[in-house]
């Protein structure tokens, strides 16, 4: 393949969308990582179990989870509330740190 009209630099969750819903076959997805997925993958290591995800999955605006959720397959979205805490010092912050910094 000398040339090609869309190069996807990246197999994470955006990468992967738009080289799937892209009108062409004429598409070369590159990814750096030994598996697809970039910020959205679970690593089993030692007993323990990390499960990673974009940052974009901690809506700020309920407007545009609603907008998506109406969008994507009910029988493929799995919705979880959790009530996660990282602790910084003395203070527990809710989860995602980088949303919560007014808890300081």
């Amino acid at each position: 393949m000398d040339r090609v009209t869309h190069l996807v630099v990246g197999a994470g969750v955006s990468g992967l969308a738009f080289a799937n819903f892209i009108d062409t076959d004429d598409v070369l997805l590159l990814e750096a990582d030994s598996e697809i997925g970039g910020y959205c993958k679970t690593i089993k290591r030692d007993g323990f179990v990390w499960d990673y995800s974009g940052h974009f999955f901690h809506f700020k605006h309920k407007e545009l989870e609603t907008y998506l959720l109406e969008r994507m397959p009910a029988d493929e979205v799995k919705v979880i509330r959790k009530d996660t805490r990282i602790r910084y010092g003395d203070r527990l912050i809710d989860f995602p740190f980088q949303k919560n910094i007014h808890q300081l």
